[in-house]
């Protein structure tokens, strides 16, 4: 019996959330579709019913969890100020290990800069996003878009290589000294 519409999308919805969180916390190449299908509870033989192959579904999925970091942190922003934006992206939560990072950008930059276009796509709408929100209110346009890109950049820096090295001092150290510069600049 074939499932209506309305089941059909609340499953495809199912599985692109549950693969955001699975090629977070696996990484793009270790996130097999049967693992992700098992994941969300579902066989692997209706994968293909919802998709045409791994990367569209890699390429929804990050632009979900993207787009879910942006409007977090557009809400953050709403409420708050720009140093509650930064400490926001750079919890140290998203370094422990233990947890699935947030930003699909930081925790698989390498990864998503070797994908196909259609991921790359999908992050780059992701990127203009994150560019806007924290770029805002820092003047007209070009100088609102430079400071967005450089406060992106520096913020994914610091939690790559806060989430690489192996002893939490230093981990704590690096997001500190970010989390204190850019404080200083915003």
């Amino acid at each position: 019996m074939r499932k209506s519409n309305e089941e059909a999308a609340r499953t495809r919805q199912t599985i692109v959330a549950t693969a955001a969180d699975e090629i977070r916390r696996l990484g793009i190449a270790e996130a097999s579709v049967a693992d992700v299908m098992a994941a969300a509870g579902l066989t692997p033989g209706g994968f293909y019913r919802h998709f045409e192959n791994k990367d569209q579904l890699v390429a929804e999925a990050l632009e979900q969890a993207g787009d879910r970091v942006a409007g977090n942190l557009r809400a953050v922003l709403a409420k708050g100020q720009f140093d509650d934006v930064v400490d926001a992206y750079i919890n140290p939560e998203n370094t422990d290990g233990k947890s699935t990072p947030a930003c699909p950008i930081s925790a698989l930059g390498s990864e998503i800069a070797r994908s196909g276009p259609e991921t790359r796509e999908a992050i780059t709408k992701v990127m203009e996003e994150m560019f806007s929100i924290l770029g805002s209110g820092s003047g007209g346009s070009k100088v609102s878009r430079r400071n967005g890109i450089f406060t992106l950049a520096v913020l994914v820096g610091s939690l790559t290589l806060a989430r690489i090295g192996t002893d939490e001092d230093t981990s704590r150290e690096i997001l500190n000294v970010v989390r204190q510069k850019l404080h200083r600049a915003g």
